[in-house]
C-alpha cells in the first residue's frame, strides 16, 4: 500500500497539470499555432481571478466585430480612393508603413522586455536573417496591393484578395505538411469558382477597368492575385518561424520592419532615384493616401491584439460584412455596375469563407450570438 506521502506527492503531481511533453500530446492544432502569440499579447488581456481566462461581454465581442469589419472595409476603400486623388509613388506608401510598424515594435518591446529586448531583437543572427524572407515577400505584396488598385474598383478586390486563404491552405498543405478535410477542400473550390465569377463579370461590364493610364482589368487581377501568392506564401513561412523559436511577436515584427525599409529605400533610389528618397518623397500625398497608410500599418497589429477576443465565427463573419460594406460603398461612390453574376460570385466567395471554418447555417448565427449550439473552433 502506498504511503501518505506517496499519496499526496501523487495528488500534487496530479494539480500540477501535464508537462510540456504531455501538452504537445494533449494539445489540439489550435493550441500549438497560436501558443506563441497568446505569450506574445500576455499583458493585453490579464487573466482573472484563479487564472483561467476573463470571460468576453457580448459588448466586447461586438465591438472587436464592428472594429473588424471597419479595418477590413476600410483598407479596401481608402486605398482606392488615395490612388485616385492624384500622382503619388506607392512604394514610399509602402515604406511608410513599414516605419510605423517598426515604431510600434519598439514601444511594445520596450513596454514587455525593456532596453534588453529591443537589443535581442535588432542582433544579427541566424534567426534575423531567416526573418528576411518574409519580409521581402510582405513587401512584394504590399507593393502589388496599391498596383491592384489602379486597375480595380473597391469591390472587385475585396472579393478577389479573399483567394489568399487558397493560396495559404495550399502553402500549408506543401510546407508545413497540414491537412485539410474533404469541406475545406470543397470550400476552397467554391472560393475559386466564386472569385472567377466575378472576374467575368467586371470583363464583361468593364466596370473594374478605372485605371488613370486606361490599364485593363487583367493587370488588376494579375497583381491582385500575386499578393495573395506573397501572402500565403509569408503567412505559412512567418508561422514556421514563430513555431521553431522562443522570439517573440514583436520581435519578428520589428524584423520584419526593418528589413523592409532597408529593401524598400534601395529599390525606390534604384528605380526613382535620388529625389524620389528626399524632396519627392511625399509629393502627391493627400488625407486620403494618409488615412490608407495608417490603416494599413496598424490594421496588422491591431489584428493581432483583438483577434484574442474573437473566435473563428466572428472573424469570418466580419470578412463577410466588410465585403458587403465594401461593395454597397463602392457602388454608390463610384458607380460600380452590379449583375446577377457579380452577386452570385460575391455569394459563392462569402459562403466559401464560412464553409472553410467549418461553420454553416443555424451554428454560425447561434455560436455569433454566444447561444449554445454555435461551432467556436477554430480552423
Amino acid at each position: 500500500p502506498s504511503s501518505p506521502r506517496a499519496v499526496s506527492s501523487s495528488m500534487k503531481e496530479m494539480a500540477r497539470g501535464p508537462t510540456d511533453i504531455e501538452e504537445q500530446v494533449l494539445g489540439n492544432r489550435e493550441y500549438a499555432r497560436g501558443k506563441k502569440l497568446e505569450q506574445a499579447l500576455e499583458q493585453e488581456q490579464p487573466a482573472a481571478a484563479g487564472g483561467a481566462p476573463a470571460a468576453i461581454s457580448n459588448q466586447v465581442k461586438w465591438a472587436v466585430l464592428a472594429f473588424l469589419i471597419f479595418q477590413n472595409s476600410g483598407a479596401s476603400l481608402l486605398m482606392r480612393e488615395s490612388r485616385s486623388g492624384g500622382q503619388w509613388n506607392s512604394q514610399t506608401a509602402v515604406i511608410m508603413q513599414e516605419a510605423i510598424k517598426g515604431v510600434l515594435c519598439v514601444g511594445l518591446l520596450l513596454r514587455s522586455g525593456g532596453v534588453k529586448a529591443l537589443q535581442e531583437s535588432l542582433t544579427l543572427s541566424s534567426e534575423a536573417i531567416k526573418t528576411s524572407v518574409p519580409a521581402l515577400l510582405y513587401l512584394f505584396q504590399n507593393n502589388m496591393q496599391y498596383v491592384a488598385f489602379a486597375y480595380l474598383d473597391a469591390s472587385t478586390y475585396a472579393i478577389l484578395y479573399q483567394l489568399k486563404i487558397l493560396t495559404a491552405a495550399l502553402m500549408s498543405v506543401l510546407i508545413l505538411q497540414k491537412s485539410l478535410s474533404l469541406m475545406q477542400w470543397g470550400a476552397l473550390v467554391l472560393l475559386t469558382a466564386g472569385a472567377s465569377v466575378v472576374i467575368v463579370s467586371q470583363m464583361s461590364s468593364g466596370g473594374a477597368s478605372t485605371a488613370q493610364d486606361g490599364g485593363s482589368i487583367f493587370y488588376g487581377v494579375v497583381a491582385v492575385l500575386m499578393a495573395c501568392l506573397a501572402s500565403g506564401l509569408a503567412g505559412v513561412y512567418f508561422e514556421k518561424l514563430l513555431k521553431g523559436s522562443t522570439m517573440s511577436l514583436w520581435a519578428r515584427n520589428l524584423q520584419l520592419a526593418v528589413y523592409s525599409l532597408l529593401v524598400g529605400f534601395g529599390s525606390l533610389y534604384q528605380s526613382s532615384g535620388v529625389d524620389a528618397v528626399g524632396q519627392d518623397f511625399f509629393k502627391g500625398y493627400n488625407g486620403f493616401v494618409w488615412a490608407s497608410i495608417i490603416n494599413n500599418a496598424l490594421g496588422g497589429l491591431l489584428i493581432a491584439i483583438v483577434i484574442k477576443h474573437a473566435d473563428t465565427i466572428m472573424k469570418n463573419f466580419s470578412t463577410t460584412l466588410s465585403i458587403v460594406v465594401t461593395t454597397v460603398a463602392s457602388t454608390m461612390m463610384y458607380g460600380t455596375p452590379l449583375n446577377g453574376m457579380s452577386i452570385l460570385g460575391t455569394a459563392l466567395v462569402i459562403y466559401a469563407v464560412f464553409l472553410y471554418g467549418g461553420m454553416t447555417g443555424y451554428s454560425t448565427v447561434a455560436g455569433l450570438l454566444g447561444r449554445k449550439g454555435g461551432r467556436r473552433e477554430g480552423i
